[in-house]
Protein backbone atom coordinates (compact mmCIF):
# COMPACT_ATOMS: atom_id res chain seq x y z
CA UNK A 1 0.00 0.00 0.00
CA UNK A 2 2.80 2.46 0.86
CA UNK A 3 4.57 1.93 -2.47
CA UNK A 4 1.26 2.35 -4.30
CA UNK A 5 0.55 5.66 -2.50
CA UNK A 6 4.09 6.90 -3.12
CA UNK A 7 3.69 6.21 -6.84
CA UNK A 8 0.41 8.13 -6.94
CA UNK A 9 1.99 11.01 -5.00
CA UNK A 10 4.95 11.15 -7.42
CA UNK A 11 2.61 11.18 -10.43
CA UNK A 12 0.46 13.92 -8.91
CA UNK A 13 3.56 15.94 -7.99
CA UNK A 14 4.70 15.74 -11.61
CA UNK A 15 1.24 16.79 -12.81
CA UNK A 16 1.32 19.77 -10.41
CA UNK A 17 4.77 20.81 -11.67
CA UNK A 18 3.62 20.69 -15.31
CA UNK A 19 0.51 22.71 -14.45
CA UNK A 20 2.57 25.33 -12.59
CA UNK A 21 4.94 25.68 -15.56
CA UNK A 22 1.91 26.69 -17.62
CA UNK A 23 0.96 29.14 -14.86
CA UNK A 24 4.44 30.72 -14.97
CA UNK A 25 4.02 31.20 -18.74
CA UNK A 26 0.67 32.92 -18.17
CA UNK A 27 -1.33 30.14 -19.82
CA UNK A 28 -3.28 29.28 -16.66
CA UNK A 29 -4.63 31.69 -14.05
CA UNK A 30 -3.97 29.62 -10.89
CA UNK A 31 -1.22 27.53 -9.28
CA UNK A 32 -1.51 24.11 -7.70
CA UNK A 33 0.33 22.70 -4.69
CA UNK A 34 0.45 19.33 -2.94
CA UNK A 35 -2.10 18.78 -0.18
CA UNK A 36 -3.53 16.01 2.00
CA UNK A 37 -5.14 14.39 -1.05
CA UNK A 38 -1.95 14.21 -3.14
CA UNK A 39 -1.54 10.48 -2.57
CA UNK A 40 -5.09 9.65 -3.65
CA UNK A 41 -6.57 8.80 -7.01
CA UNK A 42 -9.16 11.21 -8.40
CA UNK A 43 -12.11 8.85 -7.90
CA UNK A 44 -11.15 8.27 -4.24
CA UNK A 45 -12.02 11.80 -3.16
CA UNK A 46 -14.64 12.87 -5.69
Amino acid sequence: EDKFRMKIFAENKHRIAKHNQKYEKGLISFKLKPNKYSDMLHHEFV
